[in-house]
């Protein structure tokens, strides 16, 4: 009788190994299936995106030299965090095993091509690469996604929030900060550094307070956004309610700032567009004692 359970457990031992080997994966398939990329190309070659959404916006994002611009905003340069966070987030995220792959969850999870919540263009080098689409989110900073050409369905680490269809979205803020200028002329008041020393134009130092205030304004301001285009035409015959002229080390630059209605705005002669500013940034320009910064007591 032991001899009879002992042959019976031995066969069943070499049933249970022979259908493991029938219908588990073999090294190298599971090798394929953890390794698989959403993105099936070098992440290195793509020099231009274009990011739709489901409302029919879409914003460009192209690459120059070692940076990202915005073409159809005059090539102004992107927020050099959030175009990291994309292609980290998304060109070179690490997929693993695909949550899905059938027809009915790529609608559930908005993984078509006329039903998604971003739809990822990518073109290097003037070609094509690939389309790459997010859907729902499954849970904090985690998206469903999924290329044109698989079935398979992925989740990943990113938030589809940040791929914004819109382009004054991916602005970098800080575009027009200051930090190092040489000469500061506003309404009023004059102001010149030299051999490391500021002086108004009656020979006085400004009062050390009212110049921090005034260099700190310049080396922190940050844009909101773009003005609409009709705001653009508006602002571009309007009269400056401040303006004032910079000078640094390799150029001259002037600022304008506009108010219209509760809306501040300001301009750049470094480029065209008129932009959106803060309250708060705008106090910090028009707020200072012009009196003090000529070093009147």
């Amino acid at each position: 009788m032991k001899q009879l359970i002992n042959a019976l457990l031995a066969i069943f031992v070499i049933q249970t190994a022979m259908v493991a080997a029938l219908y588990w994966p073999s090294a190298g398939l599971m090798e394929v299936l953890n390794n698989e990329q959403l993105v099936p190309f070098n992440p290195d070659i793509l020099d231009e995106i274009h990011i739709g959404d489901d409302k029919g916006n879409e914003a460009v994002l192209v690459k120059a030299d070692n940076h990202w611009i915005l073409p159809d905003l005059s090539g102004l340069t992107i927020n050099p965090e959030l175009i990291e966070g994309l292609l980290q987030g998304v060109m070179h995220s690490k997929t693993g095993w695909p949550v899905a792959s059938s027809v009915a969850a790529r609608q559930r999870f908005a993984l078509t091509d006329y039903n998604f919540q971003r739809r990822l263009t990518l073109i290097g080098g003037g070609e094509l690469l690939g389309t790459i689409y997010l859907g729902t989110s499954p849970g904090y900073r985690r998206v469903h996604a999924k290329n044109s050409v698989q079935d398979a369905i992925f989740e990943i680490s990113y938030n589809s929030v940040d791929a914004s269809a819109m382009d004054s979205d991916w602005l970098d803020k800080r575009t027009l900060q200051l930090h190092s200028p040489v000469s500061i002329s506003g309404e009023n008041y004059s102001l010149n550094k030299h051999n490391g020393n500021w002086r108004s134009d009656t020979g006085e130092a400004p009062d050390t307070r009212e110049l921090e205030a005034l260099l700190l304004a310049l080396n922190s301001v940050q844009i909101d956004g773009v003005a609409t285009t009709g705001m653009q035409e508006t602002l571009s015959i309007a009269v400056p309610e401040v303006k004032l002229s910079i000078e640094t080390a390799d150029k001259e630059i002037e600022f304008k700032l506009f108010t219209v209605g509760q809306q501040h705005y300001i301009h750049c002669s470094d480029h065209s567009m008129f932009f959106t500013l803060s309250s708060y940034d705008f106090d910090r320009f028009t707020g200072l004692d012009t009196q003090r910064l000529n070093g009147a007591d």
